[in-house]
């Protein structure tokens, strides 16, 4: 490979891609990986990378939250004025494993965090 390829190359790979949303049963699968290190799991790469990608999934949300408020059009769910929505760790693995074993291939991590939204901060009628 002549070097401009090969740096070209390199650039085009550090280029950093947003998160997406991954299919329940494979982030099942990766967290089931995951809980093997026990405390050290905390540490590992792999623990960074999911956690990217449920703040992902968190900003993608809220733009669609701020896309549906400024059409006035109705939303999911009404998060509160001060600060931003939080779930703990174990708030959103309860969700994630509350979806059923037939569905989870089909339904998103992002999907999860919007029905979590909808429970814990639902808009007034």
């Amino acid at each position: 490979m002549k070097p401009r390829a090969a740096i070209a190359a390199a650039a085009l790979l550090a280029i950093p891609v947003p998160a997406q949303a991954v299919d329940v049963a494979t982030f099942v699968k990766r967290v089931d990986a995951l809980e093997r290190f026990g405390p050290l799991a905390l540490l590992m790469p792999e623990f960074r990378r999911l956690k990217r990608l449920i703040e992902a999934d968190g900003d993608a949300l809220k733009a669609d939250y701020a896309r549906a408020k400024a059409e006035n059009r109705p939303t999911d769910f009404c998060p509160p004025k001060a600060g931003k929505p939080r779930f703990s760790k174990d708030e959103f693995l309860a969700g994630v494993y509350a979806v059923p074993l037939d569905q989870r291939a089909t339904t998103d991590t992002k999907e999860v965090l919007r029905v979590l939204l909808e429970r814990k901060y639902p808009c007034p009628n």
